[in-house]
C-alpha cells in the first residue's frame, strides 16, 4: 500500500519522524516539492544520513511565513488594513540588497500571502511619559531582540505610529508540528529532592532547551513565540 501512496520525501521523512542528516542544497527542490513514491523515496533513503525520532527540518527558503504586525487600538478596521499595508511597502524596501532576506521576503509575497493583524494597544512616542505607547514598547522589545521590523507613521495622524509589520516562520506559530518547550520535572514522593538533584535537573532541562530552541529556529523565534502571546487580533 506504502508503494502505492505518493508524498514529497520531507513529507515522508515527517511522517516517519525522522531527518536527514546529509541532505545536499542541490537536493532541496526535489526533497520538498517533488511527488515520489514510496518506492522511490526508500531508495533515496538508502543512501542518507539519517537521525530517527527526530522532526525533519526545512532550510529557510522552504519554510511557510506570515506577515504579522500591530496597529493601535483605536483605528477603524479600514484605516487597520491601510496603515498594515503602509508597513508592508516599507518593509519590502527595507529589504532590498538584503542577501537572503530579500529573497524569503519575495517568497512570502509571492506565495504564502497572509496578514496577520494585531491589536498593538496604545500609540505615544515620549519615551519619558508614563503613558509611553505599548506601540512603541512591543517596537521595542523587537528591536532588542533583533527582529527585522518596518514601522510606518501616518501623516495625517501628526505622524503618529500606525504600524509595525514583522515576518514570522511557522516554527514559531505552527504549535502542533513544534511543540513548546517541556521541562523535566521530578516527582516528589515522600521526601524532597535533594540539592545534587535539582542541580542535575536544571542542568539537563538548560540543554534541553538550548535544544530545542534550536530546532525552532534559535533564540529570535524563542522570543517570538512569546511575543505573540501577548497579541489579539485587530
Amino acid at each position: 500500500m506504502a508503494e502505492l501512496m505518493m508524498e514529497t520525501p520531507y513529507r515522508w521523512c515527517l511522517e516517519a519522524n525522522m531527518r536527514i542528516l546529509d541532505l545536499e542544497e542541490s537536493e532541496e527542490s526535489w526533497y520538498y516539492k517533488r511527488i515520489v513514491s514510496g518506492r522511490e523515496f526508500i531508495s533515496w533513503l538508502s543512501g542518507k544520513k539519517v537521525k530517527p525520532n527526530s522532526t525533519p527540518r526545512k532550510t529557510d527558503m522552504y519554510l511557510e511565513y506570515r506577515m504579522y504586525g500591530i496597529i493601535p487600538y483605536n483605528i477603524s478596521p479600514i484605516q487597520a488594513g491601510i496603515q498594515f499595508g503602509h508597513a508592508v511597502v516599507e518593509y519590502q524596501q527595507n529589504t532590498r540588497g538584503l542577501n537572503g532576506i530579500e529573497d524569503i521576503y519575495n517568497k512570502w509575497a509571492s506565495q504564502d500571502k497572509t496578514f496577520i493583524i494585531c491589536n498593538g494597544g496604545t500609540t505615544n512616542e515620549n519615551p519619558e511619559d508614563k503613558w509611553y505607547g505599548s506601540m512603541q514598547k512591543r517596537r521595542d522589545a523587537l528591536s532588542e531582540a533583533g527582529i527585522l521590523f518596518a514601522e510606518f507613521r501616518e501623516p495625517d495622524m501628526n505622524n503618529t505610529l500606525t504600524a509595525v509589520v514583522f515576518l514570522v516562520d511557522e516554527r514559531v506559530w505552527d504549535s502542533e508540528l513544534y511543540k513548546k518547550f517541556e521541562p523535566e520535572i521530578i516527582p516528589w514522593s515522600r521526601s524532597k529532592p535533594s540539592e545534587k538533584q535539582l542541580n542535575e535537573l536544571e542542568i539537563r532541562n538548560r540543554k534541553n532547551y538550548l535544544a530545542w530552541e534550536e530546532k525552532i529556529g534559535g533564540s529570535k523565534n524563542s522570543f517570538l513565540r512569546e511575543f505573540l502571546k501577548g497579541l489579539k487580533l485587530a
